[in-house]
């Protein structure tokens, strides 16, 4: 059963965009769970040891991975980027893009300490069924939500008549452009390794996380059970999201009481790491490190996830032994703004 970890001050200043922002305001920007890689096949490859690292500006990740059979092992190897309902528009859920490209999480790896380039693979779906190959007949699997001018810019660059076929087949309608994407876009990095029989193998990367960041106007009214800002994809209801406990409440309740005339102490930054695919390898981690940077002192954060040890001004980390992941890693983290005394 996930018990309330205890809160602590900290995590980057994201909130220096926002600052600005009047008093009681609800902007936020839409955030996304992101995960590490996933074989497609597992049943004799270990994972020896992940050491996670969590910030609000980077996910890094090293494992070590070790064959545990005794015939070699060549299988793919995937990082999945999250799934993007384009039809949800381009501001309807204020998509916040690490990077306005095709790899929007700036992905980065490493295999035995040496740099390598995945391979990127885009596919479309509509109504359960795959629409990749009629998209990209039209040209079409290029409209993106980060380009700049919008959906109705996009399409001119489509060829003559594509469009009207698009329209045709529920592919593209009137939504918050009149041409706007109906189908979700599925996004993977992938390559393919080799896992000789008792040999460790190094995997290494490094990304940008999703972040939704909202403004607040009393802190201390928010209960943490779920999400405060803006989920973009379906959120598991009930539960307790980010276990925000007393002692955190007296704690934000006193920097609302120690800065009476500014009229937003905090924002929220909210991140989110999917750790139990973890689940599909053979057998559990033999080692699990989890490291979370919280880039300031005076911010706060909460997350529900027990046994967390400050180890550095801005460090708290965590360590088990023949880990199987039950839950994922949900952050929340109160960001103090400049108007702090």
């Amino acid at each position: 059963m996930t018990r309330s970890g205890r809160f602590l001050p900290g995590l980057m200043t994201a909130a220096a965009l926002l600052a600005s922002a009047p008093a009681g305001a609800n902007d936020s920007s839409g955030f996304q769970g992101t995960s590490g890689i996933e074989l497609t096949t597992s049943d004799s490859i270990r994972m020896m040891s992940e050491d996670l690292r969590i910030g609000l500006d980077e996910i890094r990740v090293a494992y070590v991975f070790r064959n545990v059979g005794d015939r070699p092992v060549e299988t793919m190897v995937v990082f999945p980027l999250p799934d993007l309902d384009l039809s949800l528009g381009l501001s309807g859920p204020n998509w916040s893009f690490p990077a306005d490209a095709d790899d929007f999480l700036n992905f980065r790896l490493w295999i035995d300490g040496k740099p390598v380039r995945p391979k990127l693979e885009r596919r479309a779906f509509h109504q359960g069924r795959e629409v990749t190959r009629e998209l990209e007949a039209a040209g079409a699997l290029a409209l993106v939500p980060w380009k700049p001018g919008g959906y109705d810019e996009q399409v001119k660059a489509l060829p003559r008549g594509a469009l009207d076929g698009l329209r045709r087949s529920g592919l593209i309608a009137e939504g918050e452009d009149e041409n706007t994407p109906q189908w979700t876009l599925r996004t993977r990095y992938y390559w393919t390794q080799t896992f000789p029989p008792g040999v460790d193998v190094a995997v290494r990367h490094v990304y940008k996380p999703f972040v939704g960041q909202a403004l607040l106007g009393r802190v201390t009214e928010i209960d943490g059970r779920g999400v405060v800002g803006r989920y973009v994809g379906e959120e598991k209801a009930g539960g307790d999201r980010y276990c925000l406990d007393d002692s955190t409440r007296k704690a934000l309740a006193a920097v609302e009481k120690r800065s009476p005339a500014d009229p937003m102490p905090f924002t929220a930054a909210e991140i989110e790491y999917i750790l139990t695919t973890a689940r599909n390898w053979h057998g559990p981690i033999g080692r699990f490190h989890l490291t979370l940077d919280k880039g300031a002192a005076d911010n706060i954060l909460s997350l529900c996830w027990t046994g967390l040890k400050k180890t550095g001004p801005t460090t708290f980390e965590s360590t088990r032994t023949d880990f199987v992941p039950d839950q994922d890693i949900r952050m929340l983290v109160f960001v103090r703004t400049k108007g702090r005394p």
